[in-house]
């Protein structure tokens, strides 16, 4: 197929006719393009039922095209939540050190994590909350990546419990429900009805930070 010739150029043995930065900005396009068809086939089919046949079908290629940027299953799956983890960590550790008040941090974190979720990485985010991987190098992982991300979150609201008093069981109650909640948006949120992603992320955030701010 075509198609396979095309993703596959520039990868191996590639004369760089148009200089190593385009070469490079072209490759890095192709293996985005290849994550994001891969994170939807990994959350639609689970980990096991994911193969590259599916992945490459998605972006009309043969299977083996993809053994140009992956040599293996558990390699594209890494490769899938190093990426959006690595963005999606960026902005929000962008807002924690942001001088505003801690409430007003919180807040913002909380509205940008819906609209990581729901409006900017749909496709990644079930790879995190929902998608089983029977890999223990890739289950180690994932358990340092939600962790490393809960941390940022973690350290705002104890900046924020700390200002209004909020004590320390209050406030993992609360951490735990807002973690919670994030975790199903995708479940009941529907795109296409009457709220938008920036209305949802608006009110869900206003609703989660209110025991923080209020300090009860």
């Amino acid at each position: 197929m075509g198609g396979s010739e095309e993703l596959g150029a520039g990868s191996r043995g590639q004369q760089d006719t148009g200089g190593s930065g385009h070469v490079a900005r072209k490759r890095a396009e192709r293996i985005r393009r290849i994550e994001e068809a891969a994170a939807i086939i990994f959350a639609e089919r689970g980990y096991d039922r994911a193969n590259f046949d599916d992945i490459a079908g998605r972006l009309g290629l043969r299977g083996p095209s993809l053994y140009h940027y992956f040599g293996s299953k558990e390699e594209l799956f890494l490769a899938c939540v190093e990426y959006s983890a690595a963005e999606v960590m960026a902005r929000l550790e962008a807002i924690a050190r942001q001088a505003e008040p801690p409430g007003m941090r919180l807040r913002r974190m909380f509205a940008e994590q819906v609209l990581i979720e729901v409006r900017d990485y749909p496709s990644f985010a079930p790879l995190f909350l929902k998608v089983y991987v029977p890999v223990p190098e890739i289950q180690a992982r994932l358990t340092e990546i939600k962790r490393a991300h809960g941390d940022i979150i973690r350290r705002v609201a104890r900046e924020c419990a700390a200002e209004t008093g909020l004590d320390r069981d209050s406030t993992r109650v609360a951490l735990m429900a807002a973690f919670g909640a994030l975790a199903y948006v995708q479940e009941w949120y529907s795109p296409g009805g009457p709220l938008s992603a920036e209305d949802l992320a608006d009110r869900l955030a206003a609703t989660l930070v209110a025991p923080f701010v209020r300090g009860d």
